[in-house]
């Protein structure tokens, strides 16, 4: 006989004990043993009085873009008051995180072809996709009507992803597609990760939109997850999950959180909730659910070595329902890759039409097959300064080498896995300059003082006591990818 109520029991425990564990591993002091840093902190984790509409007047009609943009900023700087005390600081980083829309190249005269709408993905904000809106605006010729927007619960603090769900995040994506109405017929929407799934979602699953959807551009889709956790799979998966993280955390206001860091990113938050989990998780079976030929063309770019999203489903989801004979796939994948998952990669890349490899971008190396120059070259992706880069990532692909804040040169590196306590020389040392400066952690700490391997690291590597295991914050193939857009939207 099945017995269903030890398999249940069974399942309980192993999920309060997995939320234990997980919470023991992402952020080990939220057991109140850990620095002031890196604690639940009410000026970052309590939900602000953000707006979550800010695109509705108080009639509840939908506002013209220009005015969402200015309240939108006024509501920020209102919300970012605590995380950004001085004025001007926050100024700055209001301007940065708020969404907006990009002039007109003169020689439009004022009139434009296409609308391009660009989703940020989840803890991010539309400054992530800043890089990305400045290429699509300036391309020759098109007259792209180029704006970004700014999903709920984002670009403020993390305390305020506490208080929305995925249907705030559709009411957003569609507002900002038709509030491109007056100007234009037809919006080439632009998603990163979450953003991607949303833009896949608006098309598969809700009424048509005024203007219509001419394109969906997929950079990093979050198309799958069953090859990681997938408890939402698990009838109360997430309820008895959180009751494990709740455990682990004494029932304190820390029971919420997967992870608690500084956040000293002033873009994309370092603290992330259980609940955001739920919700991506939550749109993302409703979003493959539905699967059928999608109507229109569809560029997708991905890392293979991508370690967020699940890079076999995105790449399935591609050859499936992406089947427009204009339809492109820029597969970006270092050469030990390509070898690796050649089983995998090579009957997709037959279609040589439709899909293109990127294997190496010092110099740029193009190819599915990898080369043997590049299976034995230890930094295919570039080199110098102290830096190796192995591979790309999910943080990397819509970023440019030149950005000022995650950029080769810039203010910021993601060096999460090295900020609890005993390795805060590693965080240091991996670390940006203005970063380890703003860090409690590295105060009276002497960094680290060693190699960096940029890429998207595995817990081995950032065991490793050299080199220092660095996530890769930007694309050093960007304008490869660039150039796919741009031909691709012509």
């Amino acid at each position: 006989m099945f017995h269903w109520a030890a398999v249940i029991g069974l399942s309980v425990v192993a999920l309060l004990v997995a939320g234990a564990v997980v919470l023991s591993i992402w952020h080990p002091a939220s057991t109140l043993k850990g620095p002031e840093a890196l604690r639940w902190s009410p000026v970052r984790h309590v939900p602000t009085a953000m707006p979550l509409t800010p695109w509705l007047d108080e009639t509840g009609a939908a506002k013209p873009f220009e005015r969402t943009v200015a309240d939108t900023r006024v509501a920020l700087e209102t919300a970012r008051a605590g995380i950004d005390p001085d004025p001007v600081t926050r100024a700055s980083h209001v301007n940065l995180v708020a969404p907006r829309e990009w002039p007109l190249d003169e020689s439009c005269g004022g009139v434009a072809r296409a609308g391009v709408l660009l989703i940020h993905g989840l803890s991010d904000s539309p400054f992530t996709m800043r890089d990305l809106g400045t290429t699509l605006a300036t391309l020759p010729e098109r007259c792209l009507l180029v704006r970004s927007i700014l999903l709920p619960g984002h670009g403020t603090v993390p305390g305020d992803l506490l208080r929305v769900d995925e249907n705030a995040w559709r009411a957003a994506v569609r507002y900002g597609v038709e509030s491109f109405a007056d100007r234009v017929d037809r919006v080439h929407v632009v998603g990163y990760s979450l953003g991607a799934t949303l833009a896949v979602d608006l098309v598969l699953n809700a009424k048509p939109t005024t203007p219509a959807v001419a394109s969906l551009v997929l950079l990093a889709p979050a198309l799958g997850a069953d090859n990681r956790f997938p408890i939402h799979k698990i009838p109360f998966g997430f309820d008895m999950f959180a009751g494990g993280l709740a455990l682990a955390a004494g029932f304190g206001p820390e029971r919420d959180w997967l992870r608690i860091d500084e956040d000293l990113d002033f873009a994309r938050y370092e603290s992330f909730p259980l609940v955001s989990l739920r919700q991506l998780m939550t749109l993302m079976g409703e979003t493959v659910a539905a699967p059928r030929p999608l109507p229109m063309p569809v560029f997708m770019a991905v890392a293979a070595e991508d370690s967020v999203i699940d890079t076999k489903a995105a790449l399935t989801f591609f050859e499936k329902w992406a089947t427009s004979p204009d339809s492109r796939l820029l597969l970006m994948a270092a050469p030990a890759t390509l070898a690796a998952r050649a089983d995998e990669i090579a009957p997709l890349a037959a279609d040589t039409t439709r899909v293109a490899c990127v294997q190496g971008a010092a110099p740029l190396v193009e190819g599915c097959t990898p080369r043997a120059a590049g299976l034995k070259a230890s930094c295919p992706f570039g080199g110098g300064s102290g830096a190796c880069v192995t591979e790309l990532g999910h943080l990397a692909l819509p970023v440019a080498p030149g950005n000022p804040h995650y950029g080769r040169d810039g203010s910021y590196r993601t060096c999460l896995a090295y900020a609890h306590p005993g390795d805060e020389a590693r965080y240091c040392g991996c670390a940006a300059p203005p970063q380890r400066a703003a860090s409690a952690l590295c105060q009276g700490v002497t960094p680290a003082t060693t190699s960096v391997r940029l890429g998207e690291p595995t817990r081995e590597q950032e065991k490793a006591q050299t080199p220092l295991a660095v996530r890769l914050t930007y694309n050093p193939a960007y304008a490869r990818l660039a150039l796919g857009l741009a031909d691709f939207l012509k």
